[in-house]
């Protein structure tokens, strides 16, 4: 029986992951190269120090992690607010959990401030319970130790919560830490596997999510 629900954020509740392609080919520009799909492949959902590591290998790059990410940050907010938005069906699937009563947070591999940040300009921060940032586990996505801790913070054990993710890094996660794992790709996660997931759904506004939802409150 679903009693809660958490929610990724980056490619599932906003489009951050056109942003930051658009800030990395930015970065990546002046040296000559171009941001390929399978470095964006083994760095989505993993925690900013690790993905930008990965980055830094892949490119054989001679700045450091902390200056690339720096600088990466630095584009990502000037491009931001031209590209910014909420995935499809989002603003209507996280209406139907409120109006159920519906316990839902939000466990991202970002930063809690940042993933706040985002919430509070599209006015949907007060639609959660917590926020769990990637700076409050040590081990983070595909590691199932941030999901671990959401379903303690909300106060259901693992099979009572029903999570959203778009990565195959997230839903590893998720399905490890013994959630009800419902993966919803987007247009970047071509090679994506979701070995585990109770539902592979097309969108947000898929209706078997719903089907889903209702199906197991009902048990």
């Amino acid at each position: 029986m679903v009693k809660a629900v958490v929610f990724d954020l980056d490619g599932l509740i906003f489009n951050t992951e056109d942003v930051f392609i658009e800030a990395t080919n930015r970065f990546l520009q002046p040296f000559g190269y171009d941001y390929h799909p399978e470095v964006q492949r083994r760095m989505m959902g993993q925690q900013a120090a690790v993905s930008t590591a990965i980055l830094k290998e892949y490119y054989s790059l001679g700045e450091s992690v902390d200056e690339i990410r720096q600088r990466i940050e630095t584009h990502f907010m000037e491009v931001l607010p031209d590209i910014l938005d909420v995935m499809p069906g989002f603003p209507e699937l996280i209406a139907f959990i409120n109006g159920e009563g519906i316990p839902a947070a939000v466990c991202t591999s970002s930063t809690s401030d940042y993933a706040s940040d985002l919430l509070q300009r599209f006015g949907y921060l007060d639609c959660f319970q917590f926020i769990l940032g990637g700076e409050s586990v040590e081990n983070g996505k595909p590691a199932p130790d941030c999901y671990l801790m959401a379903c303690s913070r909300i106060g259901f054990s693992p099979s009572e919560v029903m999570v959203f993710e778009d990565s195959e890094n997230g839903c590893r996660a998720a399905v490890d830490a013994g959630t009800v794992a419902v993966a919803v790709p987007g247009i970047h996660n071509s090679g994506h596997t979701y070995s585990g997931a109770a539902l592979i759904a097309e969108t947000l506004k898929d209706p078997r999510i719903y089907d889903l939802l209702t199906k197991l409150g009902k048990n």
